[in-house]
């Protein structure tokens, strides 16, 4: 990747051009000018900055950088106005709000919905940070529920508005660095997650007089973690924590701190909520023309990178308006009994974003030169290959399929309408992708028999028939399995938490269990490789309890009466990962 261009703003060249006059500079006159913009108003102070001509303002700099310690001094108390002035880039109100708490705040909460630009603030705000503040005074921590969280969304806009803008110093993956008085490297920034329940792993950090703690998806940090955060802000300390609210943790450390930001009689935090509907997209607030984009991008309204109406629109209707991802991801808001989900939201995220392994054994389906595979998730050779395909019960609803090779989980085919009508139809469509399954298990050296997952509900019924006749005859090798799904679950377990009262609600809580985090991986048993209406869908029904105690998943009835699709796609999911009792085998390969 080629290194970003560096642009100087006129204050940070002016500040460039300092360096070299620092030698018999004739001072007196921008000694008094220093000196009153420090004490000066931050409107007057930005207005007078900007009536200077380059060369007074450098002198002006070197002057602050005296009385300071650090040519950005003047901007000490306005983190926008150093974001606009000496950055040179574009913010809104909201995120105005946001960072202009901080220095008056030992603790700024942001419940943050969608697409509104809070990790690109954030990035930012440690750009300030680190400048106003000496090298060797202040250091900057910034921290999420992952690593990789820091490493791949928070840092890379540091890095790069550090080159760009010119400040001091240099940046590497997670940390950036600048030479003090006596030109030795301090770090200024560095970026690292605690393990959950590690609540030591937040200790010896304050090492310096100022602290700045960031902390980028706050609604997944642990409650351990992030009580561990009030022994750190002790003296001149300062957090900024930012996020979603969690759609399925109804008391996350994050809401409590969201609420200690809403007390009045908490004077030191203060909560800023950032909804999507405050989008300037949204809002219709005038903003500046974006100038974060590459050059050669047409210039354009800041308002075309934030989401609009017809986002809002769309993800109400997909989800429903008392969905917790449309309460936490809209309105920015803790949802109310976001527990009662099968399967929570950020299950299903996490799952998607679930790194793909590498190295000895696993290799991309699109590198096997297989007819049809285009997929570029990695799978692991041997492993077990399983369908699972949801028949539309009359013609109507969606015909799905879904793969699950190891433990990764593939969209392959979904249809609907009439051409779903014949089951000869339906079932040659199952029978194709029977036989690539196949031929992808020869490809990977898998010598487990392919097992087939057919509702047999309505068409599926014949279609069970007719792959069996299929098999019979030679056209393929593997097992088909019609599952009834209103039957009596295989296992029922007395003493469990949940005990399924159908089949249907036990492949549910089946797939739940899979997607369900490990606590000491922070990470579910599952890839999910899937479009995302499977992902919608997933996390749609309710879970509740019948006057027996079972857990009980709602129907399909249920949810349409509530203006939600019939979850077709997700049900192909579970019927790949289903298993019946009689196959006495692990779920993943």
């Amino acid at each position: 990747m080629d290194a970003p261009t560096t642009t100087f703003t006129p204050v940070v060249a002016a500040a460039h051009a300092s360096k070299e006059q620092r030698q018999g500079v004739r001072s007196s006159d921008a000694s008094s000018i220093a000196d009153m913009l420090l004490r000066a108003s931050v409107p007057v102070r930005r207005a007078a900055i900007k009536s200077l001509d380059p060369t007074d303002l450098a002198h002006v700099l070197t002057e602050v950088e005296r009385e300071t310690g650090t040519m950005y001094g003047l901007w000490h108390d306005t983190p926008s106005g150093f974001i606009e002035d000496v950055l040179g880039e574009s913010i809104w109100s909201k995120q105005r709000d946001i960072v202009d708490a901080v220095p008056f705040h030992k603790r700024v909460a942001c419940p943050a919905g969608f697409g509104v630009g809070k990790t690109w603030i954030a990035g930012r705000l440690v750009a300030w940070a680190g400048a106003v503040n000496p090298p060797g005074t202040m250091v900057i921590v910034t921290t999420a529920t992952r690593f990789r969280q820091v490493r791949n969304q928070l840092w890379p806009h540091i890095r790069k508005t550090v080159a760009r803008s010119g400040l001091p110093g240099w940046c590497d993956t997670t940390q950036w660095k600048m030479p003090d008085q006596w030109g030795n490297d301090v770090v200024v920034a560095y970026g690292f997650t605690a393990p959950e329940g590690d609540e030591a792993a937040m200790q010896g950090i304050h090492g310096t007089p100022k602290l700045l703690i960031i902390v980028d998806e706050a609604g997944g940090i642990a409650r351990g973690i992030g009580n561990g955060t009030n022994n750190l802000l002790t003296g001149d300390a300062r957090m900024l924590a930012i996020g979603n609210p969690p759609a399925d943790d109804p008391r996350s450390w994050f809401e409590g701190l969201c609420e200690e930001g809403d007390d009045p009689e908490e004077a030191s935090s203060v909560t800023v909520p950032i909804a999507t509907f405050d989008s300037p997209a949204i809002t219709k607030e005038r903003v500046p023309f974006c100038n974060d984009c590459p050059p050669g991008v047409p210039k354009h309204s800041l308002a075309l990178h934030l989401p609009d109406m017809d986002w809002v629109n769309r993800t109400i209707r997909e989800y429903g308006e008392d969905h917790p991802y449309v309460q936490a991801k809209v309105y920015a808001r803790f949802p109310k009994g976001g527990g009662g989900k099968v399967i929570p939201v950020t299950w299903v995220e996490d799952a998607q974003r679930n790194d793909d392994p590498t190295g000895p054994g696993w290799v991309r389906l699109c590198d096997l030169g297989l007819e049809g595979e285009r997929a570029t998730h990695t799978v692991k050779r041997g492993s077990w290959i399983r369908l699972g395909i949801d028949v539309a019960a009359d013609g109507g609803d969606e015909f799905t399929i879904y793969r699950i090779v190891g433990d990764a989980i593939e969209h392959r085919h979904h249809s609907s309408g009439a051409v779903n009508d014949n089951q000869v139809k339906v079932a040659k469509k199952i029978l194709e992708e029977v036989q690539a399954a196949e031929r992808l298990a020869k490809a990977l050296g898998s010598t487990a028999k392919i097992h087939v997952k057919i509702d047999k509900n309505g068409l599926g019924h014949g279609a069970v028939g007719m792959l069996e006749v299929w098999g019979d005859n030679g056209q393929h090798n593997s097992e088909i399995v019609g599952v009834m799904v209103s039957e009596s679950p295989d296992r029922d377990d007395p003493g469990a938490v949940m005990r399924p009262y159908r089949k249907r609600d036990e492949m549910w809580l089946a797939t739940r269990s899979l997607l369900q985090p490990d606590p000491s991986t922070g990470t579910g048993r599952l890839r999910l490789r899937v479009d995302r209406e499977a992902g919608i869908q997933l996390t749609t029904p309710n879970l509740g309890n019948n006057a027996g105690g079972h857990a009980v998943v709602e129907s399909k009835k249920q949810m349409k009466a509530r203006g939600m699709k019939s979850p077709d796609r997700a049900e192909g999911i579970l019927l790949a990962v289903y298993e019946p009792h009689v196959r006495r085998r692990g779920l993943i390969a």
